[in-house]
């Protein structure tokens, strides 16, 4: 009777040395392999052998016939000692350079500049003028010379409204409010209690306007107004036109300009109502200005130590809404 075994066959002895064998080759080349690697590494660094090798030869080579034009006036054939080693020869033919190309009409336009014998300085306010009148110029209209562009600006000068009419000053009323000697309200005798009570204040004493100041601004709003009232009459004569010229160097601010000195009297009388802390010290002059075929005057103020001092007098005006241009007399 035959008998079976259910138990795992063993492999063969062979197989199994064959195996081993395979295992311990591979595991001797992997040893070998990294030991020559780090050999090579360290007999890189030793030996010092870049990592990249550079390539021989040029990088770049010019051809020898690129083609194309050279000109005569690019590369070294501008300097004929940078290319040939040596200074050129005399050009048998010299051309001149063209013209440059000329403005059109519309573009020499004249730009408003300061009249003969004096000098406007440079001021920021100026661009704004120009802005203005450059507004005001109808676009159809010919370019304008110098004088008439300065006409131009007298004429709008003179179509300006009026400075209104200094306004009083409520001192009056100041006064009124507060009494110079305080009421006294007397109680019968018949009431019991205090027989006499004193009335407070209407207002604080560090705010009430002295007596004697509220004089003096009345003195002087009726000193202006009289002098406006003396230099408005009905013929040129009336008011002082100054003839003859100012000397050189004389510092002077305009104030306006205007058809009549009439017209220049009533400024000054009104710019003396609201600045005449700034105008004590300074001296009315209104001058004849001729521009084509009309006259006008011009109001100005003298009295300046420099041109510094008559900008800060301008900055006071101006900052009053009133105009006002520093001007030197050259």
């Amino acid at each position: 009777m035959a008998v079976y075994d259910d138990g795992a066959q063993p492999f063969s002895q062979r197989a199994t040395s064959l195996v081993n064998y395979a295992g311990a080759a591979c595991s001797l080349a992997l040893m070998v392999g990294i030991g020559f690697w780090g050999y090579e590494l360290i007999k890189r660094d030793v030996s010092g052998i870049p990592v990249v090798r550079a390539v021989e030869g040029d990088m770049r080579v010019a051809p020898d016939n690129p083609g194309g034009e050279v000109a005569a006036h690019t590369g070294l054939a501008v300097n004929a000692v940078a290319a040939e080693g040596e200074a050129a020869g005399f050009e048998d033919t010299l051309l001149l350079a063209p013209r440059t190309q000329q403005l059109a009409e519309e573009d020499l336009a004249v730009q408003p500049t300061a009249e003969a014998g004096e000098v406007a300085p440079v001021e920021d306010d100026t661009a704004a003028v120009e802005v203005s009148l450059t507004e005001t110029l109808p676009e159809e209209q010919a370019p304008m010379s110098a004088d008439e562009i300065l006409a131009l600006a007298d004429r709008l000068a003179t179509g300006v409204e009026p400075i209104d009419a200094p306004v009083e000053p409520e001192v009056a009323a100041a006064e009124e409010a507060v009494p110079a000697e305080p009421e006294v309200e007397v109680i019968a005798a018949s009431v019991p209690g205090v027989s006499t009570s004193l009335r407070p204040f209407v207002r604080p004493v560090s705010l009430s306007v002295p007596v004697s100041a509220s004089a003096q601004v009345d003195e002087a709003v009726a000193a202006a107004l009289a002098s406006a009232s003396a230099n408005t009459g009905p013929n040129n004569s009336e008011v002082s036109v100054l003839a003859t010229e100012l000397p050189v160097g004389t510092k002077l601010v305009q104030l306006g300009a205007f058809p009549t000195p009439q017209d220049a009297a009533e400024v000054w009388a009104n710019l003396q109502g609201r600045f005449g802390d700034y105008l004590v010290s300074k001296e009315r002059v209104i001058q004849v200005a001729e521009r084509g075929s009309s006259t006008f005057y011009r109001l100005r103020a003298m009295g300046f130590d420099d041109l510094t001092d008559a900008r800060r007098f301008c900055a006071a005006l101006e900052a009053g809404n009133a105009e006002c241009i520093p001007v030197v007399i050259r």
